[in-house]
């Protein structure tokens, strides 16, 4: 609905309400909205809640070019509603092969079910003059329909299948590519890490393979994958955020973090404070979570040097950083009931003994910890775009790892 309202160019205000696995919904929503359903969309004191409906009357309201729907009975709205259709079995594929444990044959019927569904899409590309579904010089609601649903498929059968989409198809490549070169879409593009966290809070445990662990850690920001100088060759960059406007990247994480220092840092101070009660599914969502307010003035000084060195560079800004910084990161004393375990590589996790949460970072209440806090929950086009998000949690890594330093 997003991206419908910004292809139209219907002026619109946003309020933004929480998921039920990310909190609590205010109480005036759920008053004014039945079940506390999302999106919902009052237009002329009129409130509705089902999206496709939303999208159809607002294309209807607002008649400006361009129409997103077809008028009924003619060859395009035929073959939208095909294409949508097809959409359907291409959720039911997509959830067979990620979100049910499935193995052997049945994970390769599984992956041939959705390569061959994917392979339809495809087809019905190569039969356009453009990029798009239905032809023209702007996308349909089908296009809409399915660059949501593409968008999340590609990020998470790639994390826990190891299965690869992009450079798979050429009419989807060039359909995706279309997408990626229009502003609206950039401004409401994820990103794979974004994704997979979110994914499991909303359509339940995705299955990881083994096949998927090289890939998998890198989405995740383990194996040094969120280290500089970035390496995202298992996420292509739309071209617009390319690693050739990477100083504009840069740019764009700095601005975020100075406009918004204050909030930032209270929120970052989560990391060396109290979990919130109640918690909630989504793995990263602590919306009554206590900073610890000892860690203010430390985690403002640290995230001043990682905006310098967004900036200016980490060479420029390394020599007053570490002289700050060394030393800093704490002394790595965990949590209550948390323990420390190592997994079939050697590599450390931790295992919360009474919530039965697992993290990778050393849950500990200390500097550093506050620093890995922020940078698990940049979110993308949450907080910043796509390649601003990767400069930002590898250059958070470059301020932790000068924590661990020896003090000068």
């Amino acid at each position: 609905t997003w991206l419908f309202l910004e292809e139209k160019r219907i002026p619109y205000r946003v309020q933004k309400i929480p998921l039920n696995a990310y909190g609590d919904k205010p109480a005036w929503y759920t008053r004014k909205v039945d079940g506390g359903s999302l999106p919902a969309l009052e237009l002329d004191g009129e409130l509705y809640s089902e999206s496709f409906e939303i999208m159809k009357l607002l294309d209807a309201t607002f008649e400006n070019k361009p129409r997103m729907f077809q008028p009924d009975g003619t060859k395009d709205a035929d073959l939208a509603k095909n294409l949508l259709n097809l959409e359907k079995k291409l959720q039911r594929d997509w959830f067979s092969l990620v979100f049910y444990p499935v193995k052997g044959d049945a994970l390769e019927k599984s992956r041939t079910d959705l390569m061959d569904t994917i392979l339809q899409l495809d087809q019905a590309l190569f039969q356009t003059t453009g990029p798009w579904f239905l032809g023209g010089d702007d996308p349909s609601i089908v296009d809409l329909q399915y660059i949501v649903q593409m968008e999340r498929l590609i990020a998470s059968a790639l994390y826990w299948k190891g299965l690869t989409i992009r450079g798979k198809f050429k009419n989807i490549d060039r359909w995706l590519e279309a997408f990626e070169d229009r502003p609206n879409y950039i401004a409401t593009k994820s990103d794979y890490y974004t994704h997979i966290m979110a994914i499991p809070s909303q359509n339940g445990p995705g299955y990881w393979i083994e096949d998927a662990k090289e890939v998998s850690n890198k989405i995740y920001g383990l194996d040094n994958s969120w280290k500089i100088p970035l390496n995202n060759s298992h996420e292509p960059l739309a071209p617009k955020k390319s690693l050739d406007a990477r100083e504009a990247a840069c740019h764009e994480a700095a601005f975020q973090l100075v406009s918004n220092a204050e909030s930032i840092v209270y929120f970052a101070c989560r990391g060396a404070g109290e979990p919130g009660r109640p918690s909630f599914h989504a793995e990263m969502a602590d919306p009554y979570a206590e900073p610890n307010e000892d860690f203010i003035r430390a985690v403002d000084v640290c995230l001043r040097h990682v905006t310098v060195a967004l900036v200016n560079g980490i060479d420029t800004a390394a020599s007053n950083a570490q002289h700050d910084l060394a030393g800093m990161g704490g002394s790595n004393e965990l949590r209550p009931n948390w323990y420390e375990y190592k997994d079939d590589d050697g590599r450390a996790y931790y295992w919360d003994d009474e919530s039965g949460a697992i993290a990778w970072t050393p849950p500990s209440q200390q500097l550093d910890t506050c620093l890995m806090y922020l940078r698990d929950r940049v979110g993308v086009p949450r907080d910043m775009g796509q390649a601003a998000a990767m400069e930002l949690r590898s250059h958070l890594n470059w301020a932790i790892d000068l924590l661990g330093l020896p003090e000068a």
